[in-house]
């Protein structure tokens, strides 16, 4: 049963409560996602979050026809919000976040994203989230960045059979490890790295390890040097293409003047502590519904850049019915650790003593408090 929606006061964008509003305790870790029709991934997702440590989570549903919200409302530990405006309209859902985490989440350690990306960190298998944010917290860092990784199945997508409340990570534990290139760029975290298998399948054209791309790339560059150019909306339109990013920053300790500008890619400058560890966003758009929904943000063109990687994902698709990203490059997911070794999150000693003694039961207690009104 639907529960009642009420305006919650001083929210923008339309933004209502679909029953009790949040009243997060101090201490608490909280989740801020953003959804639509993702009743598949849902279930996962939360059990996901819940065992990491996350005390509870605000879930936006932007115009879900599926089972989204009924999922949601069930969950004592879910905020459910309705977002009746357009996706793209709301600077593609980073408008909705900003104002629920300025509503609800200052002072608390915040994870913020999409359903389909689950957060994995070096020890994630043996502490949750309170031990990693009590480390930051001890280095003064205010903002854990992660690196995005592409999940799928090892067969054809449309042949998969995920049902509501399987785990993504049994349904589609394969990855590729990437070849990534960093570039500067004037927002936090000041750089971005781009590459991994959507680049190579999707976007080929745009790796800078291509000569055209490279010569195109410099020449830019150089007119980018002169203030007019810089200046003229025309010649920052001739800027190369880009693959989407795989750099996140969706972990933050949210305060005053903290602000989100391009999805979790960029936000306002925050303290970030140079010898801190990194993650993991295992991200898990590669399902049976892959087709389906790049169909339906093209139709809405509901994403950046007039929906330019969903109408790239259509053109592979429809070339290749039993498209699948399975091949001779695949790794299969075995862990944190796997991570770490590959190169691909961050370690530090620091952090390996820090969850140490988290992990250990007589500490426990001291080092993660519970949660006090």
């Amino acid at each position: 049963m639907r529960r009642e929606e009420t305006e919650a006061a001083g929210l923008p964008y339309g933004l209502a409560a679909v029953g009790r509003e949040p009243a997060p305790l101090n201490g608490e870790i909280l989740a801020v996602l953003t959804a639509r029709n993702e009743e598949l991934r849902l279930p996962s997702c939360l059990r996901h979050f819940r065992r990491l440590g996350v005390d509870r989570v605000i879930l936006v549903d932007n115009l879900s026809t599926d089972r989204t919200a009924e999922i949601a409302a069930a969950d004592d530990r879910v905020h459910l919000f309705t977002a009746p405006g357009s996706y793209a309209g709301s600077n593609f859902g980073v408008d909705w976040a900003n104002a629920l985490l300025d509503r609800y989440c200052r002072g608390h350690w915040v994870m913020v994203g999409d359903i389909d990306g689950l957060p994995v960190f070096p020890g994630c298998d043996r502490v949750g989230l309170r031990a990693l944010c009590a480390h930051l917290d001890s280095l003064g860092s205010e903002a854990f960045r992660t690196l995005l990784l592409d999940c799928f199945p090892g067969g054809p997508l449309r042949d998969l059979r995920f049902a509501v409340g399987d785990e993504l990570l049994e349904a589609a534990p394969w990855f590729e490890v990437p070849r990534l290139h960093r570039e500067r760029t004037a927002e936090f975290p000041y750089e971005i790295e781009y590459g991994g298998i959507r680049q190579r399948l999707f976007f080929p054209e745009t790796d800078p390890r291509r000569p055209a791309r490279w010569l195109r790339q410099k020449l830019f560059n150089l007119g980018w040097r002169l203030s007019p150019l810089r200046e003229a909306p025309w010649y920052r339109a001739l800027s190369p293409k880009r693959p989407p990013a795989v750099t996140n920053v969706p972990l933050v300790r949210w305060r005053e003047g903290a602000r989100y500008i391009k999805a979790t890619h960029s936000l306002e400058p925050m303290a970030m502590a140079p010898a801190q560890p990194s993650g993991v966003l295992l991200h898990f758009k590669f399902l049976q519904d892959f087709h389906e929904r790049a169909l339906d943000a093209v139709r809405r063109n509901a994403h950046w850049d007039n929906s330019r990687e969903y109408r790239r994902y259509l053109a592979v698709v429809h070339r290749d019915p039993d498209f699948r990203l399975h091949g001779p490059q695949s790794v299969r997911y075995q862990g944190p650790e796997q991570l770490v070794a590959l190169g691909l999150m961050h370690d530090t000693p620091s952090w390996q003593a820090a969850r140490t003694m988290a992990a250990a039961p007589e500490l426990e207690q001291a080092v993660n408090p519970a949660p006090t009104q």
